[in-house]
């Protein structure tokens, strides 16, 4: 591997999958995992509340348990299995694992296509021309908008702001029909590869300029709502060193994977993470509407250097190779090991393990009624932390 290597930890942890514990520079073979406790006997004058799995307001079933006297939240636990699904990977050929890995988290697609295929590229020492880079961080960017938006537009559903909701909703149509044109699906399937990246480019810049300038006017908006910012201000405060994405960002942590991603020219575009320091669900709003805007202006930049298609490359051969992209919520990695051209090896780290433990951590003091506006704000995807890659 030309990035990563196996040794003692060192650096800042970023997550923990199967048998491997994945530092900032180190990946380290290891028993630990990332574990919800045990349910206990309730104490006197509490009780055990199960949230879930199927309830109004939650775009996934998810089970949760909160520990509560009546209304003040003094513990949660969320199941992150609670949607296990067991993947078969290893034994396929290169291309049949790429299929799987963009379809883990369709709606995050490009980002666990792209770290796959960052990390087959560097089992195999392919190296990624500049140019063609510069078209994975536009369909990056892209998802980011969109990721975004959702998770912007999940957290005004609770406040029932019809208005944002759907006007936020015909934004993030309108990214995905970008996305389609750009690439023949909605979801970026078969437009990256390992050793391949495919985008039209014509149109994108436009379009999103419109999308930004639009929700720039909601943006302002939503901050101009007392009742709105009420609910988002000191709910779910949590500031750690194990944070990640945006919920790191906005406890001031200038933790993002774009600042030393060695395959992906992002200092090209002068890039700086988008930090805030209030910890709570109020900051989270405010860095992932200002990644909005900020990953618009760096799509813009991109398009002038980006190359709209690269040669379809068949790699074959073996090695060890790891990778890591800043996924909207935060990083993930992928490890695999190659053995005539064939995935013998592979670990996905997803970044919504880790959220699901700030999320607890964060419910801690908090009343059940804030609940709906701090879980979204963490952007978890219960079926992205339950995937075992076997």
């Amino acid at each position: 591997m030309k990035y990563y290597s196996f040794g003692e930890p060192s650096g800042r942890i970023i997550g923990y999958s199967q048998d491997f514990t994945v530092y900032s520079a180190t990946i380290v073979r290891s028993k630990e995992n990332v574990v919800q406790p045990e349910r206990k006997v309730a104490p006197q004058g509490e009780f055990y509340f199960g949230y879930g799995p199927s309830t109004g307001g939650m775009i996934e079933s998810v089970g949760i348990d909160f520990l509560t006297p009546g209304e003040l939240i003094t513990e949660a636990r969320v199941n992150p299995n609670y949607k296990l699904r067991n993947l078969n990977v290893r034994g396929r050929t290169i291309g049949d694992a790429s299929l799987i890995a963009e379809r883990i988290n369709a709606f995050h697609c490009a980002s666990h296509s792209i770290a796959f295929a960052s990390a087959v590229e560097d089992a195999l020492g392919f190296h990624l021309p500049d140019g063609v880079g510069c078209t994975r961080i536009i369909a990056l960017e892209l998802e980011r908008i969109r990721s975004n938006l959702l998770v912007i537009e999940r957290m005004c559903q609770p406040a029932g702001f019809g208005v944002p909701v759907n006007q936020l909703a015909l934004l993030r149509e309108e990214v995905s029909r970008v996305v389609s044109r750009a690439t023949g699906h909605r979801y970026f399937f078969n437009s990256i590869s390992p050793g391949y990246s495919q985008l039209n480019l014509s149109g994108i810049d436009n379009a999103v300029s419109r999308i930004s300038s639009v929700f720039s006017r909601i943006y302002d908006d939503l901050l101009e709502s007392k009742i709105f910012m009420n609910r988002l201000i000191n709910n779910g405060k949590v500031s750690a060193d194990s944070l990640i994405g945006p919920a790191a960002r906005a406890s001031g942590h200038a933790f993002d994977a774009r600042m030393d991603s060695p395959t992906l020219p992002y200092s090209q575009f002068g890039f700086t993470p988008v930090l805030h320091e209030t910890s709570d669900a109020f900051a989270r709003f405010q860095v992932r509407s200002d990644e909005i805007l900020q990953s618009a202006r760096i799509i813009s930049e991109a398009i002038k250097v980006a190359s709209t298609t690269s040669k379809m490359e068949t790699l074959e051969g073996d090695g060890e190779g790891a990778a890591r992209v800043e996924s909207p919520q935060g990083d993930l990695f992928y490890y695999v090991k190659i053995k005539n051209s064939t995935v013998r090896d592979i670990v996905m780290v997803s970044p919504s393990s880790l959220n699901i433990a700030a999320f607890a951590q964060s419910m801690k003091g908090n009343i059940f009624t804030d609940f709906h506006f701090n879980w979204e704000s963490f952007g978890i995807w219960i079926s992205e932390a339950g995937v075992m890659l076997q």
